[in-house]
Order: C-alpha cells, then sequence, then structure tokens
C-alpha cells in the first residue's frame, strides 16, 4: 500500500540521513521507527469493584456517647443540617 505523508523538511533530512548510514531504504526505517513508537497494544484494565475487605477497619476506641452513635438520622443531620 502507498501512502504519502508530509514531513517537515528537517526531519526528513534527518531520515534520509539515518537511512542512508544504516544502508536502509527510508520505508524500512520508518517503518520499523513507528513500529517500535506504537509498541505492542496494551490490554485495557479492567474494572474492579471495591470488596468491603479491601476498606481499611480502625479497631479500639471507645464507645460513642449516648446521642452520638452514628445512627442514620445522625448521619442525614450531619451531612444536610437537619434529620430527614
Amino acid at each position: 500500500m502507498k501512502t504519502t505523508l508530509e514531513l517537515p523538511e528537517d526531519l526528513l533530512r534527518q531520515i534520509k540521513v539515518r537511512a542512508a548510514e544504516e544502508g536502509r531504504t527510508m520505508t524500512d526505517l520508518l517503518t520499523e521507527l513507528l513500529r517500535r513508537a506504537l509498541g505492542p497494544a496494551k490490554p485495557k484494565k479492567k474494572k474492579r469493584i471495591l470488596d468491603l475487605k479491601d476498606l481499611p477497619i480502625r479497631k479500639g476506641g471507645k464507645p460513642a456517647t449516648p446521642g452520638k452513635e452514628m445512627t442514620p438520622e445522625r448521619v442525614a443531620e450531619i451531612l444536610w443540617g437537619s434529620s430527614r
């Protein structure tokens, strides 16, 4: 397959010089350079669902004083300013 590329003159000059130094065609040199630059395709990472076992657990401390326990009503009060 033939493809036409427009390259800056200074870059084209560097490609020609390197190809000549290595005794290769510009096509061979560019093919190798592009393959190397693109590298192998990276596999997509699977999204991981958070497992409760992965959460840090803090043990110890004192029990909450009455009225300060983390109940759903207390969380709502902290978050929204009043019980819902």
